[in-house]
């Protein structure tokens, strides 16, 4: 009896694992770095990234024209950067932690059909906006203040504290380590 019961479970977990998932925590992971970043930078005008589920759309459309399990790639379209397939990828890593005007972030976990690999891919706004030079959070622009990490946040979405890596995303935050020590 036991062995009926466990079989629809395993069923729908499957199911369940193959469906992309949000990863709303990757902008906390991304900021934990871009306040690294400007930190060791000196970089005046970082901007927090908020999380837009909005933007997740973005990426599965490109994710669906490489068939859904695209190679590591960076890839700039109007005004985003794409990364898809970004674990390991430093080249993306950097540009999430070095675009200082960027304010908005979304992350999508994917299986690939194929190889059954957990696909993570990100899409931010590209703001072009020069890096500014002095203690971190000094120079924020507009409705932006600085928070306890030294990231320009908007006045409504300011936390403090410091920033805890946690979930799935944590791949992507052991990267950045790597890069910014």
């Amino acid at each position: 009896m036991m062995k009926l019961l466990i079989l629809p479970l395993l069923l729908v977990s499957t199911a369940y694992s193959n469906a992309p998932m949000s990863l709303q925590g990757c902008a906390d992971e991304i900021n934990v770095f871009r306040s690294k970043y400007a930190n060791e930078l000196s970089v005046a005008n970082m901007n927090k990234l908020v999380y837009n589920p909005k933007l997740e759309k973005k990426i599965l459309e490109k994710l669906e024209s490489s068939g859904g399990c695209p190679e590591k790639y960076v890839e700039y379209e109007d005004g985003f950067i794409f990364g898809l397939n970004v674990i390991g990828s430093d080249g993306l890593q950097v540009k999430m932690a070095s675009n200082a005007g960027s304010m908005e972030v979304a992350c999508v976990q994917t299986k690939c059909e194929n190889s059954g690999k957990v696909i993570i891919s990100a899409v931010f706004d590209f703001e072009k906006s020069p890096i500014l030079a002095g203690p971190p959070g000094t120079r924020c622009s507009g409705n932006r203040t600085a928070d306890s990490n030294g990231l320009c946040a908007l006045e409504t979405s300011r936390k403090s504290g410091k920033y805890v890596r946690k979930g799935p995303f944590r791949t992507i935050g052991r990267g950045l380590g790597r890069i910014f020590g």
